[in-house]
């Protein structure tokens, strides 16, 4: 038979270490909000699970305060989570969760005294709102990096729920198979807990790899590949159009005369020149293209299925828009040109390196014959 006080000895400790786990990780000055809020929402929790168990508090902090205590930690972790999914969760919500708690709690302190109805109370609403969060995370989808902490909300919800339905069954003294429930739910909040706390560690750990490979691929100026995104991502590309029998194009785009830009109106302007070039591009993208800066003014677009006749016509038509367009900034408009070279896997296999290497050539000999104008590899 379990016993029921190392049982909660043992979920006491777990407590302590998780809280003491997800304060460790908010402690330092670039951590998330979501994280803070994870951390101070598991120190309420704590401290309103120790109010509830210290017998020697008077009633009003032990059986009421106490219920407020750890449904305000839930609300704060709820907050934090919607934060996450880049959301929020508003302050009176958070009143409403710890008011609920505490005039139920004060119910069935003060006005119509019972430990069982306070008990299957507790279990029904703190479960209830265990279910709130991991829905909560559940909207984002993503199951590899939030499952494991959604998890923990669900088994804890239902420990807690199933809880609540035993005390709200039991009639008489307790048996052995009440016992065992009890036992059994008092060895899976733990284990729920420890859950939790990993998986929320994990999602942010996730969250901080996912910013490094954003920024280990993407040109931080225009959002667009950088030469290490477009490697990576281009034997992708070309592999797949080449499996799928498909042609595939590079578009090589170069600002005409940017150093004149540069130096008539400033590299401000011309950051911003770029900037309205790569948002033309990305217009013309489609879900398996690809866009990059390949240096400081020269783009590359790479094209799954296109064959050299679509290619050149995508490239006149990209080109005739950079003619027609203006950039505005700070009461200065600027236009400018584009001069673009095309090569397809039609002439030049589907080696990526193959393919810039021509368009690049083909661009070149764009500027050479007079720019503003589309030539063929």
């Amino acid at each position: 038979m379990l016993n029921p006080d190392t049982l909660l000895l043992v979920q006491i400790c777990v407590t302590l270490l998780t809280t003491a786990l997800l304060v460790a990780s908010a402690c330092y000055t670039d951590s998330p909000p979501e994280q803070r809020w994870w951390a101070a929402g598991n120190v309420a929790a704590s401290a309103g699970m120790v109010m509830c168990n210290m017998e020697s508090l008077p009633a009003l902090l032990g059986s009421i305060l106490g219920y407020g205590v750890i449904a305000f930690g839930l609300g704060l972790v709820l907050r934090g989570l919607r934060v996450y999914c880049s959301s929020t969760l508003s302050w009176t919500n958070i009143a409403i969760i710890t008011g609920i708690a505490l005039i139920i709690s004060a119910y069935y302190t003060l006005v119509a005294p019972s430990l069982r109805a306070r008990l299957c109370f507790s279990g029904f609403y703190f479960g209830l709102l265990n279910w709130f969060c991991a829905a909560a995370i559940l909207r984002r989808r993503g199951w590899r990096v939030s499952g494991i902490a959604a998890g923990g909300f669900l088994l804890l919800g239902l420990a807690l729920f199933l809880r609540g339905m035993h005390m709200l069954t039991q009639s008489g003294p307790a048996d052995a198979a009440s016992s065992l429930i009890i036992g059994l739910s008092a060895l899976v909040v733990p284990l729920a807990q420890m859950c939790i706390a990993f998986g929320l560690i994990l999602m942010v750990m996730w969250r901080y790899a996912e910013r490094l490979r954003r920024l280990s691929t993407l040109d931080a100026l225009t959002g667009a590949l950088n030469r290490a995104g477009l490697e990576m991502q281009g034997k992708r590309t070309g592999l797949r159009a080449q499996r799928g029998g498909r042609s595939l194009a590079v578009i090589m785009i170069d600002v005409d005369y940017f150093k004149v830009i540069n130096d008539t109106y400033g590299h401000p302007v011309g950051d911003e020149v770029l900037r309205h070039l790569a948002r033309l591009l990305r217009l013309e993208l489609r879900p398996h293209d690809l866009l990059a800066r390949f240096g400081g003014e020269e783009f590359v677009l790479v094209l799954d299925g296109v064959d050299h006749a679509q290619a050149l016509s995508v490239a006149e038509r990209l080109r005739a828009r950079i003619e027609y367009e203006m950039v505005e900034l700070d009461k200065l408009s600027v236009r400018y040109t584009a001069s673009m070279g095309v090569a397809c896997s039609d002439q030049h296999d589907y080696d990526l390196i193959r393919l810039i290497s021509a368009g690049d050539a083909a661009m070149y000999q764009a500027k050479r014959a007079g720019r503003n104008r589309v030539m063929a590899g």
